[in-house]
């Protein structure tokens, strides 16, 4: 087991100064099913219900508390690929790789309700063909320790 621990000023500089760029003008992908083991895991069988385009900005600057949140800009998706019931997404820089990667710069999560404990939260669950997707909060945070 590690003993590594991060100080909320790393995690903070981290944030601001590495991952802010990497995922401008990236994607915000939405699967059905189950979320892969980890993020350099193909998609699997899960359907991609929504890609969100994500703007030139799309994290703030300014990271607190070892977090950092969505920039003020929109983050929507006006047509929705497929129908069915969110679970968890992928988070791609601009080159958008998928399938199995270890290069490939992205991160996964679950996708809850309010109160639900999710890395994104949606105010429903169900996403229909067509549907127009806006997302409203979304934060992303390294621990305290490895």
């Amino acid at each position: 087991m590690s003993n590594l621990s991060l100080s909320t000023g790393f995690r903070n500089a981290l944030l601001d100064a590495g991952l802010l760029p990497l995922f401008d003008n990236g994607f915000l992908d939405i699967y059905s099913g189950t979320i892969p083991t980890d993020a350099n895991q193909s998609e699997g069988a899960g359907t991609l219900l929504a890609s969100v385009v994500l703007p030139a900005s799309a994290l703030a600057a300014a990271a607190s508390g070892g977090s950092v949140s969505k920039d003020s800009g929109a983050w929507t998706e006006p047509d929705a690929n497929a129908g069915g019931t969110a679970a968890w997404f992928r988070l791609y820089d601009s080159a958008h790789t998928t399938g199995a990667s270890t290069t490939a710069v992205r991160v996964d999560g679950e996708v809850t309700l309010s109160g639900g404990g999710g890395d994104l939260i949606l105010t429903t669950l169900t996403i229909a063909l067509h549907d127009s997707l806006t997302i409203d909060t979304f934060s992303f945070s390294i621990p305290l320790s490895a």
